[in-house]
């Protein structure tokens, strides 16, 4: 298979044709009407996690506690509210999903190729032939992620990748297993220091990694890199380093750009951010609000600080010139 765009060969774009005239369809409709339709999913696939990372959003919500859902009732929201809205591509989050293969499995077989999985990579990664890829959540280096994550888990989370990559099973497949794995670090107070020793690290041994900023939901959060001079100065590197590894660092530099600054709105009220494009679903396929960090309990769900915004699956989009909730 020869990789065209993002490591999807020919045989992945002829069958996604319809997706693109999709996509393509609903942005004209945005830049031309007005016209806002979701494009791109993530779902809760559960409501459990065997971390208790300190920068994590997940917990500040977490309620109803038993109650995820089974692989059967994620198969008809699929086909009743992704496939229904022609949603292209679908990010696969918890909770940690990779304690549900079952549901992984489900959205692999009725979406090929358009899933990935947000992990923390604690546990061996399973190989799954409708997965795109996995995004494994690495938060600097070692001693600095094990601070965020618990004691032991970088050198965990590194020999389960570097499993994936080496079994002869997966490689023995027309696409090589590394190209399956994409870094994800979400830049803090505690980790900016470490951002281009992971990415020297990492470089040469997986296919991508994409770096955002920690959202706060609470103004003072100690976990943000404040704007002003120290984060400038962190975004100024990251552009350096892109223009150094293009191929690796998936971020553009207009979106990293961004990341100096308020981008996405006013308060806990999304404005520049483009919320609407992703339809974000909890663990019980209800839709979450204001975006894919905040809540399906209207009343009494935490919002994220949306003027603090540092996500990168909505800040991507801005930099693509599609705006607004």
């Amino acid at each position: 298979m020869v990789d065209l765009i993002y490591s999807r060969g020919i045989t992945d774009l002829l069958r996604e044709v319809p997706f693109y005239f999709s996509i393509l369809k609903k942005t004209m409709a945005y830049r031309l009407f007005g016209s806002k339709q979701p494009m791109y999913g993530s779902v809760d696939v559960n409501n459990v996690c065997n971390l208790h990372c300190t920068h994590c959003y997940w917990w500040l919500n977490r309620k109803e506690e038993g109650q995820d859902m089974t692989a059967k009732d994620w198969k008809k929201i699929i086909k009743n509210a992704l496939n229904k809205q022609h949603i292209f591509f679908v990010t696969l989050i918890g909770g940690e999903p990779t304690l549900r293969p079952d549901i992984i499995e489900v959205f692999c077989k009725e979406m090929p190729k358009r899933v990935c999985v947000v992990t923390n990579g604690t546990f061996p990664l399973m190989y799954y032939s409708g997965l795109y890829f996995y995004w494994v959540s690495l938060d600097g280096t070692e001693k600095v992620h094990d601070s965020i994550r618990g004691q032991g888990m970088y050198a965990r989370t590194k020999k389960n990748i570097l499993d994936y990559i080496a079994s002869p099973e997966r490689n023995a497949r027309r696409r090589p297993a590394w190209k399956e794995i994409w870094i994800s670090m979400t830049i803090n107070s505690l980790n900016y220091m470490t951002v281009e020793e992971l990415i020297e690290e990492w470089r040469d041994k997986v296919n991508k990694i994409g770096l955002q900023f920690h959202t706060p939901f609470v103004k003072g959060d100690p976990m943000m890199l404040p704007f002003g001079e120290v984060r400038n100065q962190v975004v100024d590197k990251i552009v350096a380093l892109k223009k150094k590894y293009p191929d690796f660092i998936v971020n553009p530099v207009k979106q990293l750009l961004l990341m100096k600054g308020n981008w996405g709105g006013i308060g806990t009220t999304p404005v520049g951010c483009p919320s609407w494009a992703i339809l974000s679903l909890d663990h019980r396929g209800r839709v979450k609000q204001p975006c894919c960090i905040g809540s399906a309990d209207a009343k009494d769900g935490m919002k994220p600080i949306c003027e603090d915004c540092g996500l990168g699956c909505y800040s991507i989009l801005v930099a693509q010139g599609i705006r607004g909730a």
